[in-house]
């Protein structure tokens, strides 16, 4: 879907540019940029970024201003609805519902005559028909919609492409204790699945993520327990009551953090900071992990998967001895690949069938000469 992002302001010449930004030239040269606040015959109060972080108010004087290119307030509002394409992959419905049902309406209705409107209808059109695909069961995956159809086909191999596609965007947000929940739910309902390899190979990134932040909250912890206690110490009764309190809280949070975490099927749980016992069993739960993911990581899975694929192909083609000398070697490579029980299955029919064929054309009659 298209998206024409209007920049600067409306001046005699029209729009120019590809910002948002108001603009207030003065006659010494200088320009400040932002958002106009107000404007009256004497002056103009405009609001600009004194930091890439922090705001700050400004009065200009008529007598000082050359010229005002002051973006209407439609084109502000489209700006900031963003970009309105769908990311590659996406798994439930909350990006879709916030822009349909209140967003972009809004924008519709307080902006009846702007010229984006036609735009945005097509936009809201596009985006319904996503978001029913989704309420359907449809799943988009790297930019290719898997239909409910497909996924209940192959609950075991769409479930795990699913799972792992959660699992990266996880680790986009910056989660390592997220990222590695997800891992675990696939090595426990997936283990057979061809997205392993690559699965353990994001694991072990993301244990590394999350010993770096151990290292550092453990590398602190003394520090800040002694501040603790020191300011425990010195505080009067209440807000030493207080601050016991809240560090009481944040070791009953860890301990359920723990107890929540195992109740889920995964191991991995947050870091907290404040919590030298839960700290110590999350680097001990990191360093067991970490020599079995990568004792797992050395498997030859990925050739196992490779060989599983050239023995689907010698079945396709009928070729049931090599078939059978592929499925042996792809059992031996990687035993646990979902696709060997499936192969063994195929082989089976595909022999049954030769034979039964085989049988038929040597006891078939044959037609005498006239």
């Amino acid at each position: 879907m298209k998206r024409y992002i209007i920049a600067l302001a409306v001046t005699l010449l029209g729009f120019v540019g590809l910002t948002k930004a108001d603009t207030i030239t003065l006659k010494n040269g200088d320009k400040i940029e932002g958002s106009i606040l107000s404007q009256s015959p004497s002056e103009v109060v405009i609001e600009y970024n004194a930091t890439p972080t922090i705001k700050d108010q400004k009065t200009v004087s008529r007598d000082e201003i050359v010229k005002i290119d002051s973006i209407p307030k439609d084109d502000k509002v489209f700006v900031d609805l963003g970009d309105l394409a769908s990311p590659p992959t996406v798994l439930e419905t909350s990006l879709y519902d916030l822009l349909i049902d209140k967003k972009i309406p809004e924008f519709l209705a307080q902006y009846p005559y702007s010229r984006h409107t036609s735009e945005l209808r097509e936009d809201l059109r596009i985006l319904e028909g996503e978001r029913s695909r989704l309420r359907l069961g449809d799943r988009k995956i790297n930019g290719t919609w898997i239909t409910a159809a497909q996924i209940q086909n192959d609950p075991y191999g769409f479930g795990a492409t699913i799972k792992f596609s959660e699992m990266k965007g996880v680790v986009a947000s910056g989660d390592p204790v997220g990222a590695l929940q997800c891992y675990e739910l696939i090595e426990k309902n997936y283990s057979g699945s061809d997205v392993m390899p690559d699965a353990v190979d994001l694991a072990l990134k993301q244990i590394s993520v999350l010993q770096g932040n151990l290292n550092s909250a453990k590398g602190n912890f003394s520090v800040l327990d002694k501040n603790r206690q020191d300011a425990i110490a010195k505080a009067p009764a209440d807000q030493a009551k207080m601050l016991k309190e809240s560090l009481d809280k944040e070791v009953i949070a860890a301990k359920a953090a723990m107890a929540m975490a195992a109740t889920n099927g995964t191991k991995f749980f947050p870091v907290f900071q404040n919590n030298k016992d839960a700290l110590d069993a999350l680097q001990a739960l990191v360093v067991a992990e970490n020599a079995r993911l990568v004792k797992l990581q050395t498997l030859p899975m990925r050739d196992g998967i490779k060989v599983s694929e050239e023995c689907s192909g010698l079945l396709a083609a009928g070729k049931l001895k090599e078939a059978r000398d592929q499925l042996a070697l792809s059992v031996k490579l990687w035993p646990a690949n979902i696709k060997n029980t499936k192969l063994q299955q195929q082989i089976d029919d595909l022999s049954k069938a030769q034979a039964s064929s085989g049988q038929k054309s040597s006891t078939s009659p044959t037609n005498p000469k006239p």
